[in-house]
């Protein structure tokens, strides 16, 4: 049998203080909560033994799972529009793969290139997850021409489907290329090179199967390697390629991952003067890991590529949280010469729910990302909930019991070194511990409001979307950013498409009216700023009418009766995507030159403006499709929810704050710095560049769960020596002596790791760190210094102080 007793105390962070005394009841709950975790030890750690080894098992099954509408806040009005249409005129999951001639004096009509351009189309119809109505290239059999003949009008393929190389049928597909009005779409502007687009359907037609997109990326590269040599260069671009490259790039992760392992454990080997005690906390923290990777497994998700840094964000939080209870064991050790198992008792009298109650908090806060309607967002938010629930098992139950076996060879040696750390601390505390007084404390709070006043005046620049051009997760000259600046030289479509869908009645083609005011608007966005060209019907329809009239550009304009119309509309074949069978739906492809925020910014309200002030002309341009559309939609959602998230999450602690600690002072002690680091963070975020988007909005939401846990601790052990009418100064050191050490080193180690990143490849990796690294450095402050200093305004301490706690009686009695 195992008995465990305990003295009552009052001063827990948990106790509510009345007027004839204290109602413990934290010791209510610990008095529960013990016995179940230390009754049957090995019990206990057998059991979650065995579940942390299903859940490896089940985690090296866990794949990565991208998909593009993952992406996409679906419920948005412009995503209805998309999915609306995506059958008719496709989606924006597209993917660009273009071949130009290295010798700048040759053209592409010639054998080689042409079997190159002929080969490639060929392999691209039978990529997987492939819509092969929707591949495009001179070979392909939907790329006519059309002429004028004596007749009327004449057509046919650009490239005759009895082709054969020679001399004479390169001359008529030059001629052809001309007269289809390709160049700049499917040829570059100086016909060296060649474009094939495809699109790409979310689960493979032939299989129903979700599409794999890493596998799809493997088989586009392959295709680079087997046709691209000395004369043809290949480039290639889409949503697809960008999945491959991060994924590919996911190795580089890993080895940033096992860095911030090794310097970890270095530094807890420095903290705790014991390899053995250094090892606990990092391997109930990588155990965490593992529980998280497993239920996320078992939940039926995969491992989103853009969620990978996740898992580091848990095994930072599993460190804290271990070096808490390190800490907490060796003082009790060294300190009050406890055994390993009393000490292990103690500390989890101590740390239980201040620390379950930070991490639930956590767990609550990261919970609101859910608002956000984008299921890659929601997907991280699930991700970290199960990895926070993982640390509760790790390190409030598996690593105490662990504690209690530790057996130390010399204790009394781990106690010198112990008290010698100890008295080095003192040192750096008691200056510290001066930030509680008035000398200190009103400098400290004058920083803190010229940062509040400059971060507030920063946060409109916060860009919501990209800032960059090109892939923003990629560095600017990684191999598909590359790509995409070649495309975009040499083909006048540029690589981001914006589709407005144009809604009228049916026979809207053959409708003067119609026509017009599809063509107005269609001038009105090519004469916005950011707007590359413009396709639609009625331009079109007004070069053919040229055609038909001898080439004089006299006649570039619509004809005004129905029969005119028709007549020139007729050779235009709905499969071009320009309007549906009964011309009642008409898109107009906008292509833009960049996909920054400010451009998407200008041209939707473009778009938007001219919709709004022409409603009468019985035309509704219906907004957006294509992947600049996609990414409006999702700044948008963005930009109207990121506020709410924010505002929950503090709400969240705040009120956990409240429950935990009943006192106003605590509230504004602990709140108030995690605030403060939330504001100077987009601030940062506007000073150096990085926008705020599906990526971003997740890790600044995770920053404040960690920065949340440094304030709680702090203050649960400041409390208890307030309560027992100890000056603020001195409670302040003590606090620091019990705890302060545990969360420097936590802050220190975290941005030790995290400054790693900022040399990946990766550019959303560096990003991620430059953002946590600022994170880490203002929350470290923010605890250590400014909450003391709040303190001093906030606390006001009783003239007769609470009499000291009896000490904890722990026995162990076993038969």
């Amino acid at each position: 049998m195992l008995a465990i007793k305990s003295a009552r105390i009052c001063p827990t962070q948990s106790a509510v203080k009345l007027r004839g005394g204290c109602v413990a009841t934290a010791d209510k709950i610990l008095n529960g909560v013990i016995p179940l975790v230390y009754a049957k030890r090995w019990l206990t750690f057998g059991l979650l033994m065995l579940a942390t080894i299903g859940l490896f098992i089940a985690a090296l099954g866990l794949k990565p799972d991208a998909g593009y509408e993952k992406q996409i806040p679906l419920d948005h009005p412009f995503m209805q529009v998309f999915k609306k249409y995506e059958k008719a005129f496709g989606g924006a999951n597209l993917i660009s793969i273009a071949l130009i001639q290295k010798d700048r004096q040759k053209d592409i009509y010639n054998e080689h290139f042409l079997d190159k351009l002929k080969k490639v189309t060929d392999e691209v119809f039978f990529l997987p997850g492939v819509d092969r109505s929707r591949v495009q290239s001179l070979f392909t059999p939907g790329v006519r021409y059309v002429e004028i003949v004596e007749d009327g009008f004449a057509g046919g393929d650009v490239i005759p489907r009895n082709y054969s190389p020679s001399p004479e049928t390169f001359n008529l597909i030059r001629a052809n290329v001309g007269k289809a009005g390709v160049i700049g779409r499917l040829v570059s502007g100086d016909q060296r090179g060649a474009l094939i687009t495809a699109e790409l359907l979310e689960h493979d037609p032939s299989t129903g199967e979700r599409l794999d997109y890493r596998k799809v990326a493997q088989q586009m590269e392959d295709i680079r390697s087997k046709f691209q040599d000395a004369g043809v260069d290949i480039r290639i671009i889409g949503f697809a390629k960008v999945v491959g490259d991060v994924t590919d790039a996911s190795v580089e992760v890993v080895g940033f991952f096992v860095i911030a392992l090794v310097l970890t454990l270095g530094l807890l080997w420095l903290f705790c003067g014991s390899l053995r005690l250094s090892l606990l906390p990092l391997s109930a923290a990588i155990t965490a890991v593992i529980w998280e990777l497993g239920l996320l497994k078992l939940a039926g998700f995969g491992l989103d590529p853009f969620a990978i840094l996740v898992p580091f964000l848990i095994l930072s939080i599993g460190v804290s949280h271990g070096v808490q209870y390190i800490n907490g064991w060796g003082n009790e050790v060294a300190v009050n010469e406890r055994t390993p198992y009393e000490a292990s008792v103690e500390t989890f009298r101590r740390l239980f729910i201040p620390g379950s109650v930070a991490i639930i908090t956590n767990v609550i806060g990261f919970a609101t990302l859910t608002f956000i309607q984008i299921e890659i967002v929601q997907e991280m938010a699930i991700n970290a909930a199960l990895g926070m629930t993982a640390v509760i098992i790790t390190n409030k139950v598996m690593l105490p019991i662990v504690l209690t076996w530790v057996k130390l060879e010399d204790a009394a040696k781990f106690r010198e070194r112990q008290k010698l750390r100890q008295d080095l601390g003192d040192k750096l505390w008691r200056h510290v511990a001066k930030f509680s007084t008035p000398k200190f404390a009103l400098p400290t709070l004058g920083i803190a409001l010229l940062a509040l006043a400059w971060a507030i005046w920063m946060y409109p620049k916060l860009i919501i979307g990209d800032q960059q051009i090109g892939v923003p997760e990629l560095r600017q000259d990684s191999r598909y950013n590359q790509d995409s600046r070649a495309i975009a030289q040499n083909f006048v479509i540029g690589v981001d498409l914006l589709k407005v869908i144009a809604e009228g009645k049916p026979y809207g083609c053959v409708n003067h009216d119609t026509m017009a005011v599809i063509d107005r608007f269609a001038w009105h966005m090519q004469n916005t700023e950011g707007v590359l060209s413009v396709i639609s019907l009625p331009t079109i329809a007004k070069s053919l009418n040229v055609a038909v009239h001898e080439g004089s550009p006299d006649w570039y304009v619509l004809p005004r009766n129905q029969g005119g119309l028709a007549h020139i509309i007729g050779p235009v074949p709905s499969s071009a995507g320009l309007q549906n069978p009964d011309c009642s739906v008409m898109p107009i492809l906008i292509f833009t030159q960049d996909h920054r925020a400010e451009t998407i910014s200008r041209i939707i309200a473009a778009a938007e403006k001219f919709n709004a002030d022409n409603k009468t002309d019985g035309v509704n341009f219906a907004l957006a499709s294509g992947n600049v559309g996609v990414m409006a939609a999702t700044n948008a959602e963005i930009k109207a929810r990121e506020i709410v998230v924010i505002v929950w999450v503090h709400l969240t602690l705040l009120i956990f704050v409240w429950i935990s600690f009943r006192s106003l002072a605590a509230v504004v002690c602990i709140i108030a710095p995690l605030v403060l680091c939330s504001l100077l963070t987009y601030g940062g975020m506007a000073t150096i560049g990085i926008g705020m988007k599906a990526a971003t909005l997740p890790v600044a939401a995770f920053g404040v769960g960690i920065g949340v846990d440094d304030g709680i601790y702090l203050w649960s052990v400041l409390a208890i020596y307030l309560k027992q009418g100890m000056p603020l100064r001195e409670a302040y050191f003590q606090a620091l002596r019990h705890t302060g050490k545990a969360v420097v080193f936590t802050s220190l180690s975290l941005i030790v790791a995290v400054f790693t990143w900022l040399f990946s490849d990766l550019q959303f990796q560096a990003d991620m760190g430059m953002l946590l690294l600022f994170m880490f450095t203002t929350n470290l402050f923010g605890a250590v210094l400014l909450l003391p200093a709040l303190a001093w305004i906030m606390v006001r301490q009783d003239k007769t102080p609470e009499p000291n706690p009896e000490p904890n009686v722990v026995t162990a009695q076993k038969s």
